[in-house]
Protein backbone atom coordinates (compact mmCIF):
# COMPACT_ATOMS: atom_id res chain seq x y z
CA UNK A 1 0.00 0.00 0.00
CA UNK A 2 1.60 3.29 -1.09
CA UNK A 3 1.95 6.38 1.06
CA UNK A 4 -0.77 8.27 -0.83
CA UNK A 5 -3.32 5.58 0.00
CA UNK A 6 -2.15 5.49 3.61
CA UNK A 7 -2.51 9.26 3.87
CA UNK A 8 -6.02 9.12 2.41
CA UNK A 9 -6.98 6.43 4.94
CA UNK A 10 -5.66 8.50 7.85
CA UNK A 11 -7.47 11.61 6.65
CA UNK A 12 -10.69 9.69 6.04
CA UNK A 13 -10.50 8.10 9.48
CA UNK A 14 -9.88 11.47 11.11
CA UNK A 15 -12.81 12.99 9.20
CA UNK A 16 -15.05 10.15 10.36
CA UNK A 17 -13.93 10.75 13.93
CA UNK A 18 -14.77 14.42 13.53
CA UNK A 19 -18.21 13.48 12.20
CA UNK A 20 -18.83 11.34 15.28
CA UNK A 21 -17.68 14.17 17.54
CA UNK A 22 -19.99 16.60 15.74
CA UNK A 23 -22.86 14.16 16.21
CA UNK A 24 -22.13 13.85 19.93
CA UNK A 25 -22.09 17.63 20.31
CA UNK A 26 -25.29 17.95 18.25
CA UNK A 27 -27.03 15.46 20.54
CA UNK A 28 -25.89 17.54 23.54
CA UNK A 29 -26.72 14.76 26.02
CA UNK A 30 -27.12 16.32 29.46
CA UNK A 31 -25.36 19.36 28.03
CA UNK A 32 -22.15 17.41 27.40
CA UNK A 33 -19.92 18.61 24.57
CA UNK A 34 -16.56 17.26 23.39
CA UNK A 35 -14.25 20.29 23.09
CA UNK A 36 -13.21 20.92 19.48
CA UNK A 37 -9.57 21.34 20.49
CA UNK A 38 -9.44 17.77 21.83
CA UNK A 39 -8.53 15.57 18.86
CA UNK A 40 -8.40 12.22 20.62
CA UNK A 41 -11.49 10.80 18.89
CA UNK A 42 -10.15 11.80 15.47
CA UNK A 43 -6.72 10.29 16.23
CA UNK A 44 -8.16 6.99 17.48
CA UNK A 45 -10.51 6.76 14.51
CA UNK A 46 -7.67 7.44 12.06
CA UNK A 47 -5.54 4.76 13.71
CA UNK A 48 -8.39 2.23 13.57
CA UNK A 49 -8.96 2.89 9.86
CA UNK A 50 -5.25 2.62 9.08
CA UNK A 51 -4.79 -0.62 11.02
CA UNK A 52 -7.91 -2.22 9.55
CA UNK A 53 -7.00 -1.60 5.91
CA UNK A 54 -3.43 -2.75 6.50
CA UNK A 55 -4.50 -6.03 8.11
CA UNK A 56 -7.78 -7.03 6.44
CA UNK A 57 -9.57 -7.17 3.09
CA UNK A 58 -11.31 -3.91 2.21
CA UNK A 59 -14.89 -5.06 2.89
CA UNK A 60 -14.06 -6.42 6.35
CA UNK A 61 -11.84 -3.41 7.10
CA UNK A 62 -14.67 -1.04 6.21
CA UNK A 63 -17.12 -2.74 8.57
CA UNK A 64 -14.55 -2.79 11.38
CA UNK A 65 -13.50 0.84 10.89
CA UNK A 66 -17.04 2.21 10.82
CA UNK A 67 -18.18 0.20 13.82
CA UNK A 68 -15.07 0.39 16.02
CA UNK A 69 -15.00 4.20 15.74
CA UNK A 70 -18.66 4.33 16.78
CA UNK A 71 -17.84 2.13 19.77
CA UNK A 72 -15.17 4.60 20.87
CA UNK A 73 -17.61 7.51 20.57
CA UNK A 74 -20.28 5.60 22.51
CA UNK A 75 -17.75 4.78 25.23
CA UNK A 76 -16.77 8.42 25.50
CA UNK A 77 -20.38 9.58 25.89
CA UNK A 78 -21.27 6.82 28.37
CA UNK A 79 -18.19 7.61 30.45
CA UNK A 80 -19.26 11.24 30.76
CA UNK A 81 -23.06 10.95 30.90
CA UNK A 82 -23.96 7.32 31.73
CA UNK A 83 -26.06 7.32 28.55
CA UNK A 84 -25.70 5.58 25.20
CA UNK A 85 -27.06 7.51 22.19
CA UNK A 86 -29.73 5.51 20.38
CA UNK A 87 -28.69 6.96 17.01
CA UNK A 88 -25.28 5.30 17.39
CA UNK A 89 -26.90 1.99 18.25
CA UNK A 90 -29.10 2.14 15.14
CA UNK A 91 -26.09 3.00 12.99
CA UNK A 92 -24.06 0.25 14.64
CA UNK A 93 -26.70 -2.38 13.96
CA UNK A 94 -27.00 -1.32 10.31
CA UNK A 95 -23.23 -1.64 9.94
CA UNK A 96 -23.24 -5.04 11.68
CA UNK A 97 -26.05 -6.21 9.40
CA UNK A 98 -24.00 -5.12 6.39
CA UNK A 99 -21.47 -7.75 7.44
CA UNK A 100 -24.10 -10.39 6.63
CA UNK A 101 -24.67 -8.88 3.18
CA UNK A 102 -20.91 -8.92 2.54
CA UNK A 103 -20.84 -12.55 3.75
CA UNK A 104 -18.38 -11.72 6.52
CA UNK A 105 -20.67 -13.53 8.93
CA UNK A 106 -23.77 -15.69 8.66
CA UNK A 107 -27.31 -14.99 9.77
CA UNK A 108 -27.00 -17.90 12.21
CA UNK A 109 -23.85 -16.53 13.82
CA UNK A 110 -25.40 -13.07 14.07
CA UNK A 111 -28.54 -14.51 15.67
CA UNK A 112 -26.65 -16.50 18.30
CA UNK A 113 -24.34 -13.57 18.86
CA UNK A 114 -27.36 -11.42 19.68
CA UNK A 115 -28.63 -14.12 22.06
CA UNK A 116 -25.31 -14.11 23.91
CA UNK A 117 -24.79 -10.36 23.74
CA UNK A 118 -28.27 -9.07 24.51
CA UNK A 119 -30.80 -11.66 25.65
CA UNK A 120 -28.59 -13.52 28.13
CA UNK A 121 -27.51 -10.26 29.86
CA UNK A 122 -31.17 -9.15 29.91
CA UNK A 123 -32.17 -12.33 31.76
CA UNK A 124 -29.27 -11.93 34.17
CA UNK A 125 -30.16 -8.27 34.73
CA UNK A 126 -33.74 -9.26 35.51
CA UNK A 127 -32.65 -11.94 37.96
CA UNK A 128 -30.21 -9.54 39.63
CA UNK A 129 -32.91 -6.93 40.06
CA UNK A 130 -35.34 -9.53 41.38
CA UNK A 131 -33.03 -10.53 44.21
CA UNK A 132 -31.09 -7.33 44.91
CA UNK A 133 -33.46 -4.58 43.65
CA UNK A 134 -30.47 -3.13 41.80
CA UNK A 135 -30.03 -2.79 38.05
CA UNK A 136 -26.58 -4.12 37.22
CA UNK A 137 -26.69 -3.05 33.57
CA UNK A 138 -28.56 -0.35 31.72
CA UNK A 139 -30.77 -0.83 28.69
CA UNK A 140 -28.19 1.04 26.63
CA UNK A 141 -25.68 -1.68 27.53
CA UNK A 142 -28.16 -4.30 26.31
CA UNK A 143 -28.53 -2.42 23.03
CA UNK A 144 -24.76 -2.30 22.71
CA UNK A 145 -24.61 -6.05 23.37
CA UNK A 146 -27.17 -6.49 20.58
CA UNK A 147 -24.93 -4.62 18.13
CA UNK A 148 -21.73 -6.35 19.25
CA UNK A 149 -23.37 -9.77 19.16
CA UNK A 150 -24.53 -9.30 15.57
CA UNK A 151 -21.01 -8.26 14.61
CA UNK A 152 -18.88 -10.70 16.60
CA UNK A 153 -20.99 -13.85 16.69
CA UNK A 154 -21.54 -16.05 19.77
CA UNK A 155 -17.98 -17.14 20.64
CA UNK A 156 -16.31 -13.76 20.35
CA UNK A 157 -19.30 -12.13 22.06
CA UNK A 158 -18.99 -14.51 25.01
CA UNK A 159 -15.29 -13.65 25.30
CA UNK A 160 -16.21 -9.96 25.05
CA UNK A 161 -18.65 -10.21 27.96
CA UNK A 162 -16.07 -12.02 30.05
CA UNK A 163 -13.36 -9.52 29.16
CA UNK A 164 -15.62 -6.53 29.84
CA UNK A 165 -16.67 -7.93 33.22
CA UNK A 166 -13.07 -8.65 34.15
CA UNK A 167 -11.90 -5.17 33.14
CA UNK A 168 -14.72 -3.49 35.03
CA UNK A 169 -13.89 -5.54 38.13
CA UNK A 170 -10.25 -4.47 37.96
CA UNK A 171 -11.16 -0.79 37.58
CA UNK A 172 -13.78 -1.02 40.32
CA UNK A 173 -11.20 -2.56 42.66
CA UNK A 174 -8.65 0.15 41.89
CA UNK A 175 -11.22 2.91 42.45
CA UNK A 176 -12.35 1.27 45.69
CA UNK A 177 -8.79 1.21 47.00
CA UNK A 178 -8.33 4.88 46.14
CA UNK A 179 -11.73 6.29 47.08
CA UNK A 180 -13.08 3.75 49.54
CA UNK A 181 -15.43 0.83 49.16
CA UNK A 182 -18.95 1.68 48.02
CA UNK A 183 -21.18 -1.13 46.80
CA UNK A 184 -23.58 1.42 45.27
CA UNK A 185 -20.92 3.15 43.15
CA UNK A 186 -22.18 3.39 39.56
CA UNK A 187 -19.81 2.68 36.70
CA UNK A 188 -20.43 2.92 32.95
CA UNK A 189 -20.17 -0.47 31.27
CA UNK A 190 -20.04 0.56 27.60
CA UNK A 191 -16.31 1.45 27.64
CA UNK A 192 -15.44 -2.05 28.86
CA UNK A 193 -17.72 -3.68 26.29
CA UNK A 194 -16.17 -1.58 23.53
CA UNK A 195 -12.57 -2.25 24.58
CA UNK A 196 -13.22 -5.95 25.04
CA UNK A 197 -15.15 -6.21 21.77
CA UNK A 198 -12.47 -4.46 19.71
CA UNK A 199 -9.74 -6.39 21.50
CA UNK A 200 -11.46 -9.71 20.87
CA UNK A 201 -11.91 -8.91 17.20
CA UNK A 202 -8.27 -7.88 16.83
CA UNK A 203 -7.25 -11.09 18.59
CA UNK A 204 -9.29 -13.12 16.10
CA UNK A 205 -7.39 -11.44 13.26
CA UNK A 206 -3.96 -12.30 14.66
CA UNK A 207 -4.84 -15.69 16.18
CA UNK A 208 -7.55 -17.15 13.93
CA UNK A 209 -6.68 -20.77 14.75
CA UNK A 210 -7.41 -20.18 18.45
CA UNK A 211 -10.91 -18.90 17.69
CA UNK A 212 -11.44 -21.68 15.13
CA UNK A 213 -10.83 -24.30 17.84
CA UNK A 214 -13.16 -22.47 20.24
CA UNK A 215 -15.94 -22.61 17.65
CA UNK A 216 -15.53 -26.25 16.69
CA UNK A 217 -14.65 -27.80 20.03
Amino acid sequence: MDWITLTILVLFGAAYGRLLKTTVNWLNIDGYQIPNDIWLLEIISAWLWLWAFLEMPSNEATIFSLLASILIAVSWVDLKTFQIPLIFMIAGFVISAAGILFKLTTMTDAFWGIIVGAFVPTVLMGMTYLFTKRQGMGFGDIQLGFVLGAWLGPVRMALTLFGASFLSLIIWTIISFNKGFNKDRAMPFAPYLAIAGIGTFVGSVYFPSFFYHLIFY
